[in-house]
Formats: C-alpha cells, sequence, structure tokens
C-alpha cells in the first residue's frame, strides 16, 4: 500500500485521560529519619502532587506527631522539588519561605496529608493514571465540569472566571472550590496520530 512521508506517529499515545481527583491524600512513613529530614525541616514524598501555598491538614495517623507539627492541624506546603516539601503555618510564610521547625520524627507508618477542596486552595495539579503530570500546553486541553456545568478555559495563570493553567501541569480556578462542589475533568492529548511529511515523494509504491 502506498503511502506519502512517514509513517504514522502517535506522538505520546495518550488522546484522551480521565484526570485524577484533584484533591487528594498522600501517605507517608513519619518514623523515618530519610523520610522526615529533621536538619532540613524536609518531608520526602515521592513525585508528590503538592505546590507552594498548597493548604493541607496533617494527621500522625494513629502514631506519634512528627516534632513541630500537630495532628489535625491545616498548614501550607513549600515545594522544594518533585520528592521534597517543607511546610509554613500559613501561605504567606510559605511564600516567604519561613518554614517549620521539625525538631524530630514521629512514630507510626500512615502519616498523612491531605489537599481539599476548601474555599482557599485555587492551584491543583492535573495528572492522570495515578500520578502521571497532564503536560498540556493549552488549556483548552483539559475539560472539566465543575457541579455539572462546563468551565471556560483560559491560557493564563489568572482567570477571571471558569480556569486557566500555569507551567507544571498546574489548574488554576478562578474561584476556589468548597468542600460540596463536584469537580471532574478529562485531558485531551498534547500529541494527536498524524502523518510527518518530510520527503514529500512516495517511498514505496504497490
Amino acid at each position: 500500500m502506498a503511502y506519502l512521508g512517514n509513517r504514522n506517529a502517535t506522538g505520546e499515545n495518550n488522546s484522551f485521560k480521565i484526570l485524577d481527583d484533584l484533591a487528594f491524600t498522600t501517605t507517608f512513613n513519619g518514623a523515618d529519619s530519610s523520610t522526615v529530614n529533621v536538619t532540613d525541616d524536609t518531608i520526602t514524598i515521592k513525585n508528590h502532587r503538592f505546590l507552594t501555598g498548597s493548604r493541607v491538614t496533617y494527621t500522625n495517623g494513629g502514631g506519634g506527631n512528627i516534632g513541630g507539627l500537630s495532628t489535625g492541624t491545616v498548614y501550607f506546603t513549600i515545594k522544594i522539588d518533585h520528592n521534597t516539601i517543607q511546610l509554613a503555618t500559613s501561605a504567606s510564610n510559605a511564600n516567604a519561605g519561613a518554614v517549620i521547625n521539625l525538631t524530630s520524627v514521629g512514630s507510626g507508618a500512615s502519616h498523612t496529608l491531605s489537599v481539599a477542596f476548601d474555599g482557599v486552595n485555587k492551584k491543583f495539579v492535573a495528572t492522570h493514571s495515578g500520578g502521571t503530570k497532564a503536560q498540556m500546553t493549552r488549556s483548552a486541553q483539559l475539560f472539566l465540569s465543575h457541579n455539572g456545568v462546563i468551565q471556560r478555559p483560559h491560557d493564563t495563570p489568572n482567570p477571571t472566571n471558569g480556569y486557566g493553567t500555569d507551567v507544571g501541569s498546574i489548574i488554576v480556578f478562578a474561584s476556589a472550590p468548597s468542600s460540596s462542589d463536584s469537580i471532574f475533568g478529562n485531558l485531551v492529548a498534547n500529541n494527536f496520530p498524524t502523518f510527518d511529511i518530510t520527503d514529500n515523494k512516495v517511498d514505496t509504491f504497490t
């Protein structure tokens, strides 16, 4: 069979994905000194989805508190890198880098940090398939339903309505979702199947 140019390519083969829940809970071992670093006041969680300024609730999972933290208390995360965070007592402290001093590891392996629709968090990392970042380049690649209403996309991190996007696969809502809100979304891939015509000739003909 004849074809022009190169064979078709599927890009990342990711034409349609259901987004992971934007509100989520991460569990970590609060008794592990390689996870809770009291020297650097950091918590290591591989491929975490926290942003600087994310409002989270900490629990000790039935164990003992990490020194400097109290179970059931709200804190704000500081993203150091994809695997490391610190905690602050307020969003302004998080943005200023004023971290909580972690004085000791806790006890128990089921400590949690939870991001919720709480009327405060506007920014969420878009992932699919259990943590793979969405890698969107335009807001219109996302279809978001907020309480059954499709939201308008904007290619800006400061939308006045609907939602926008920022670098790092971040969704930014114009208004922070609350606990009673229902959010659902899907991702259309960066690349669709295409024919890349580079040599402009018939490569084979039968």
